[in-house]
């Protein structure tokens, strides 16, 4: 995992919080002890403990948040304690959410490591993506083995740490959001002798939600066909792997569908083994 891209995704948001609740004790309680002043209210320790935590979250604070106004809510209901602390207090720890999600979305921009490939795929093609977006951070490599494409990706996901849920999250979101044609379409677009141009591409999902065992590691995986004005012209098979520190590696698996052939290309190897395993080997 990239150290810098794991620390910035971890640190950030905590030193978010503990900035905002020093910036209100030196404002608004001077002439009480920081320590005291941050033991009176239990959401400040629950929210700074579940900041030092966060690792071993499954899918970070994308979870912890909601289960967390999902706890605090019916506890405010069972405590009239509660809820008049929440009263006299919503304001601060409101900006305690938001400190969070802001060193989330800051996050976003820590590094990831370069991409590796297979020592049979040769050298990348492309090693840049410019027309890549800067949030969240990603680094994306190209190779040519024969007529398939192979991308590999490393991409980041902001406020997540661990590594449990991570990669079915990413291929979910790169589904539900057409990122995941845009990034093919960057890919395919920069290579020479292709002869095509990107916005002729569509893409049709032919499997998701699936998972495949790769010689010992369960990887998710999807499986799409694309399409140049309706005629089916490839086929690609993404898979994904979450790691420790909040990075998710995809390799992506392109080839042209032979239109002689009465075999489609992923037929023979319909979850991309040939390529998956030599790239796990590699990592």
């Amino acid at each position: 995992m990239e150290v810098g891209g794991t620390l910035t995704a971890w640190l950030l948001p905590l030193l978010c919080l503990l900035s905002t609740i020093a910036i209100e004790w030196k404002w608004k309680f001077p002439h009480v002890h920081l320590s005291d002043f941050f033991r009176a209210d239990p959401f400040n320790l629950g929210i700074v403990a579940c900041g030092l935590a966060i690792i071993i979250v499954p899918l970070g604070w994308i979870v912890a948040i909601p289960a967390g106004a999902v706890g605090l809510g019916i506890r405010t209901i069972a405590s009239e304690e509660s809820r008049a602390m929440w009263s006299q207090r919503w304001q601060a720890r409101s900006g305690l959410v938001v400190a969070v999600v802001f060193g989330i979305l800051l996050s976003g921009f820590g590094g990831v490591s370069q991409p590796i490939g297979a020592a049979e795929w040769g050298t990348p093609l492309l090693t840049e993506n410019d027309e890549a977006p800067p949030w969240p951070a990603s680094e994306q490599h190209i190779w040519m083995d024969g007529s398939t494409i192979v991308v590999v990706n490393h991409a980041r996901l902001p406020g997540t740490l661990s590594a449990v849920g991570s990669a079915p999250t990413v291929l979910w979101y790169l589904e539900s959001s057409g990122t995941d044609e845009q990034r093919l379409k960057q890919a395919i677009e920069q290579l020479d002798g292709i002869g095509f141009r990107s916005e002729w591409f569509s893409l049709e999902t032919t499997a998701t939600g699936l998972t495949h065992d790769y010689d010992g590691e369960t990887l998710p995986y999807t499986l799409k066909q694309i399409e140049v004005d309706g005629i089916k012209i490839a086929e690609m098979v993404t898979v994904a792997m979450g790691m420790w520190g909040g990075e998710v590696r995809l390799l992506t698996i392109i080839k042209p569908i032979d239109l002689m052939s009465d075999f489609l290309p992923f037929e023979s190897d319909p979850y991309a083994s040939d390529y998956v395993i030599p790239w796990l080997d590699s990592q």
